[in-house]
């Protein structure tokens, strides 16, 4: 935005003598300085403040090797805060370990958080029947393919109901809903829909899309559950808002406005942008139901998300890190553990998103630990900072 910023130098030129003395008519030239553009963003400063010392916080306890937050106006897709770690201070540029903002320019596999769309999906195509039970644990399509196991090593939960399976994460769910109900073809139609493999084109430089990873039939399972396929924080984001605005995508920004300060004239102005809507509302609200599940009941994979004053709905995600020989790397906590949740979740007014890479855990510590810390301490104070009523 530097040719909106920079505005334009004044100058006074005149005619004068060897001597430097201005000449009785020196023909004198006066450039009035023109100042530059104000731009306005989205960003607010109390909820960036609080993902900022929230970060920290954990950047100091758990010296992870990144961290990315972003909050995001529901109805809108104004953003209000966006924060990452590495982060640096722009006083001190010799010390910058990260010269990108990775909640735009590095794309990661999102691990879990990607099954509401899978079960958006299958609602949507009217094939889902929260009810009916699957054997859970291990899911064997024919002996070509490689198993999908269910994270607890393939052991899971016996017969468990679909929605069950959403709450504890079971990727022998996500993977049969794909398989068997919804179709691999018309599952590609959905995540393309969710434009998973597309820019959101948010006014920020260096942005990159992820990439869909849809060629071989295990690719196709594995992408059910967000193993493969990659996507980047604001992507996963934008997404999710068809989700909380009643099957409305977003298209998020960060820019509210350009003004003319001499004139008081709008150069520029931002509205809310709805880019389409992949889902229908009843399906939006079914799977916010799901969400809501996920977080309140005690088996949920997102019970340690709970707020005390307002009813959160949201995925939990748990993500491999590729290594250099191709494969992943080992270890509890060398992975991305992530969180993309929204509040209230009858109607959200905030879509969070929280990733905390390969955290140093202690003894008794999971990965949840920094990722809820973050979550919990952002979304209750901007729900009562924006006094929205609680209704938890």
């Amino acid at each position: 935005m530097d040719h909106y910023l920079r505005g334009e130098d004044g100058y006074i030129s005149y005619q004068r003598d060897i001597y430097n003395t201005k000449l009785l008519d020196p023909k004198e030239v006066i450039k009035e300085p023109k100042d530059g553009h104000d731009i306005y963003l989205t960003l607010d400063q109390k909820i960036q403040t609080l993902v900022d010392e929230a970060l920290s916080t954990v950047d100091e306890q758990y010296n992870p090797e990144r961290m990315q937050a972003i909050v995001m106006h529901a109805k809108t897709g104004e953003v209000l805060a966006m924060s990452t770690r590495p982060s640096y201070n722009p006083n001190n540029p010799a010390n910058i370990e990260n010269w990108y903002n990775d909640v735009v320019s590095t794309p990661i596999e999102p691990g879990s958080t990607v099954k509401m769309f899978t079960w958006a999906a299958a609602i949507e195509e009217g094939v889902y029947n929260g009810n009916e039970k699957f054997q859970s644990g291990t899911y064997i399509v024919n002996e070509k393919i490689t198993p999908i196991r269910d994270v607890n090593d393939g052991k899971g939960w016996g017969m468990i109901t679909f929605d069950e399976g959403f709450e504890r994460s079971s990727n022998v769910a996500a993977s049969k809903l794909v398989w068997e109900k919804i179709g691999t073809d018309k599952f590609l139609e959905y995540l393309h829909a969710f434009d998973m493999d597309k820019k959101t084109g948010i006014d920020l430089p260096g942005e990159i899309a992820g990439e869909i990873l849809y060629n071989w039939p295990r690719e196709k399972l594995t992408a059910s559950f967000g193993q493969g396929s990659t996507v980047t924080p604001i992507q996963m984001m934008k997404a999710a808002t068809a989700i909380a605005n009643d099957g409305k995508m977003m298209k998020p920004y960060v820019i509210s406005k350009i003004v003319d300060p001499s004139s008081g004239e709008v150069v520029e102005q931002k509205l809310p942008e709805v880019v389409s809507e992949p889902i229908s509302a009843e399906t939006a609200k079914q799977v916010r139901e799901l969400l809501r599940a996920a977080v309140e009941k005690e088996h949920g994979t997102g019970r340690h998300y709970q707020l005390q004053d307002y009813s959160i709905g949201g995925k939990t995600g748990t993500a491999q890190i590729p290594d250099s020989d191709g494969g992943y790397m080992s270890g509890s906590a060398n992975m991305i553990f992530s969180f993309l949740g929204m509040a209230p979740i009858e109607d959200p007014e905030l879509i969070i998103f929280v990733s905390v890479q390969q955290p140093e855990l202690k003894v008794g510590e999971f990965g949840f630990h920094p990722v809820s810390f973050i979550v919990k301490n952002v979304m209750k104070n901007s729900l009562h900072y924006l006094n929205i009523e609680p209704d938890g």
